[in-house]
């Protein structure tokens, strides 16, 4: 099976430069609609049976705008929504709240990825989540999917199908509109063919933001 992940377009809570997390539901910016667009023609003329998607709507928008070419209408699957943040969902990432939330990256790196946000889930949780639905992707019975989500939750899903620990989870980029692929049987630990990919989108269309790398 071929599997490609995408990340959605920019939204407008990412160009407002907040931590949007599972809770703050905005669609695409005028930018996040070309980076769709970019990944559609991108993928135009790329094999394609399936598109899954986050039912949040950026992601949605995203997903709809690629599946147009090849006559797909996207399934959505509740399990692919983003990470929550708890307490920290819609503020902004300024100085204070990027060193509360590195402190958190700190132990999941070190191992605690059973810890959560302040009213928030765990990496552990989320993983939960990522784990279903591989489940009900492998069981589909499709070969070329491609499967729409969030920046976060693209990486516990990523570190899952690599069959790597949660813990290092940050050390793939998720850039809004990359692309990433892999090649899996389903069972052993997935072939990495491409990782957040962003050179269908020209250069004046990627994000230049305030959030860090590791949290987007």
């Amino acid at each position: 099976m071929l599997i490609r992940l995408a990340r959605h377009g920019e939204s407008e809570g990412n160009f407002a430069g907040a931590l949007q997390g599972s809770r703050f539901d905005t669609p695409l910016s005028a930018r996040g609609r070309r980076q769709a667009e970019a990944l559609a023609i991108r993928l135009a003329d790329e094999g394609m049976d399936a598109v899954w998607t986050s039912p949040m709507v950026r992601a949605r928008e995203t997903a709809a705008v690629v599946a147009a070419p090849h006559g797909i209408t996207p399934s959505i699957d509740a399990d692919l929504v983003e990470f929550d943040w708890g307490v920290w969902s819609g503020r902004p990432f300024d100085g204070v709240l990027e060193q509360e939330v590195s402190s958190v990256r700190a132990r999941w790196r070190a191992g605690e990825t059973d810890l959560a946000p302040a009213g928030g889930e765990s990496p552990a949780k989320a993983g939960v989540r990522a784990e279903r639905f591989l489940s009900r992707l492998r069981a589909a019975g499709v070969r070329a999917p491609l499967v729409v989500a969030h920046g976060r939750f693209n990486r516990v899903l990523m570190v899952l199908l690599l069959g790597r620990p949660l813990s290092r989870m940050d050390e793939i980029r998720q850039r809004n509109g990359s692309l990433s692929a892999f090649e899996w049987d389903g069972s052993a630990p997935a072939i990495p063919l491409l990782l957040d990919d962003v050179a269908h989108i020209p250069g004046d269309l990627r994000n230049v933001s305030v959030l860090s790398d590791s949290v987007k």
